[in-house]
């Protein structure tokens, strides 16, 4: 199963969220998922109380699973590097 990436804008004055494009692109996705655990990263990082320590770092793990369920990695690259 392959994730689609959607972009989403609200409209404040009718309460709605409209759906602005939406893209498959393997690329995109691997890009949104670095970004998305590059902040949950910065957030453990960044935390230095205890408790909340904890939710960041199960909030990362969790992603992590999820992100790999939904987002294809990197292909493999042969003995040739190809």
């Amino acid at each position: 199963m392959v994730a689609n990436l959607v972009l989403q804008y609200p409209d404040w004055q009718s309460g709605k969220i409209r759906l602005l494009a939406t893209t498959k692109n393997v690329t995109a996705l691997r890009a949104f998922k670095a970004a998305v655990l590059e902040e949950a990263k910065l957030n453990l990082i960044g935390c230095d109380d205890e408790v909340l320590h904890i939710e960041y770092e199960e909030e990362l793990h969790k992603l992590e699973r999820l992100l790999d369920a939904v987002i294809p990695g990197e292909p493999e690259r042969g003995h040739n590097g190809k």
